[in-house]
């Protein structure tokens, strides 16, 4: 399969790449790249350990979506691999917030791999907190029953964000970023929605 069929980029990436370079320092890009590629490479790292192969990639201004290949995976297999990309997340920022203390640049670093980690550990679509969630529930129910469940908490995670960023933003000032992403999330659950009442 060509690499432009197995990778597809969303137009958006670049958008947000090219206000990151307007907003932000350099050095705030680099660590939030590196906070992407950290989390994308633990999912890959656990996928393959449970069997799976990434058939395509289509990296979105959430992060990278994988398809899988036809492999059964257990939901086991699958929510190691759901948690993989957060969890690697918050031990890197451990990890880097211990060694700020010899080179300061490092603290940084550890603060995108936390803010990167504890976000996608939220319980909505299509963030891997909502994955967690959805197989948690298919698995103590049925996945019709999940996927209504986890379309309320995902909606309602994702105007809580929307409304909460913007009062912190309206009252404290600062980086317009979350209030970007909570826009996004509500934005993205409103679609699926209409999408799941065929309309």
């Amino acid at each position: 399969m060509a690499l432009a069929e197995r990778l597809r980029i969303s137009p958006g990436v670049p958008l947000l790449l090219a206000a990151f370079v307007w907003l932000a320092s350099p050095l705030l890009l680099g660590a939030i790249l590196s906070a992407a590629v950290c989390h994308e490479l633990g999912h890959w790292l656990v996928l393959r350990r449970v069997g799976g192969r990434i058939q395509r990639l289509h990296i979105t201004v959430f992060g990278a979506e994988m398809q899988v290949d036809d492999r059964r995976i257990s939901y086991g297999g699958e929510l190691l691999t759901a948690a993989a990309g957060p969890v690697s997340n918050l031990l890197l920022a451990a990890a880097m917030g211990l060694l700020g203390r010899w080179w300061e640049p490092l603290y940084l670093f550890a603060g995108a791999q936390l803010v990167l980690g504890a976000f996608n550990l939220l319980p909505a679509l299509p963030l891997d907190g909502g994955r967690i969630l959805w197989l948690a529930l298919a698995w103590l129910t049925e996945p019709y029953t999940a996927q209504r469940v986890l379309s309320a908490v995902s909606l309602a995670v994702s105007l809580a964000l929307l409304l909460g960023g913007g009062w912190f933003i309206w009252r404290q000032g600062g980086s317009p970023f979350l209030l970007v992403g909570a826009v996004g999330l509500t934005g993205w659950n409103l679609r699926e929605i209409k999408l799941a009442k065929g309309g």
